[in-house]
Order: C-alpha cells, then structure tokens, then sequence
C-alpha cells in the first residue's frame, strides 16, 4: 500500500473535517497526542480542544472550502497558505479568510500544526466584529 503523500493528507483533512464535516477524520488523521496552536486562547491544543474549535466554526459557517494557494515541503513539514471560503449559516452570504498553516506529518497522520488565520476579517465578514475593527484597533480605537 502507498502511503499519502502530506499534500494528499492534507487535502483529506481539509475535503472530510471541513467540507464534509467528518468528525471521525480528527480522530483518524491527528494523533491524541498531537498539539495544534494559533485556534484560539490556548497557546496548544489536542485532538479533544479541537473538536470545539470545530463545532464552534461549522456552528456559524457551511460548505467550508480550503484550498491551498502555495505550498512547501521539508523533511517532515508541509507549509501552506491558504484560502478558507464558506458560507455563514446565519445570513447565507460567502465569506473568506486567508491563513498559513504548518503541518508535521508523518505516517498519514498530522502530530503538529501551527495556524495563522485572519478571524478577525472572517469575523467581520459574519457580522460578529465592526467592518474596519483592524484598522480601528492600529489607530488606538478602543472597541466597546
């Protein structure tokens, strides 16, 4: 049998865990022991944590589409920027948020990742955050 390549890995991920929202797939692709950062305040998560990021995202967006724009590999490494695209359930409307991703990937299995996403763009888009929140933020405006 020939083992995925870590772009087939990832592209599994991205298809089951977020288009499909295949909740089985974390427990089949990550280990328990694998810590993820940059998806929320924790500065690491595992496996369990990330379910919650999981259903707290599909809890405002549908039909999450991940497409990976560039990408790199090193040894056991797999960089990526990407294109997150979805629709909001509550208003129907399409949105975006571009990020990068850092996957250590070894048999079939991601055991590390490191995430940068632009929520606070996504959150705008999902009526959660005021438009503009980041430039009003680097001009010092306090938000109430």
């Amino acid at each position: 049998m020939t083992q995925k390549t870590k772009m087939e890995v990832s592209e599994e991920w991205f298809r089951r865990v977020w288009l499909e929202e295949d909740t089985s797939a974390i427990d089949e692709i990550l280990l328990p022991e694998t810590n993820a950062s940059g998806l929320g305040s924790h500065p690491h998560i595992g496996p369990d944590e990330f379910r919650y990021f999981h259903a707290g995202l599909l809890g405002l967006m549908e039909q999450v589409i991940v497409t990976s724009d560039l990408h790199i590999e090193q040894g056991d490494w797999l960089a990526q920027l990407v294109t997150v695209k979805g629709i909001c359930r509550k208003t129907s409307r399409e949105v975006t948020m571009l990020g990068q991703m850092m996957l250590k990937i070894i048999d079939g299995h991601i055991v590390e990742g490191h995430n940068r996403f632009d929520f606070i763009s996504l959150y705008e888009q999902l009526g959660l955050l005021p438009n503009q929140t980041f430039e009003d933020c680097l001009a010092g405006k306090v938000l109430a």
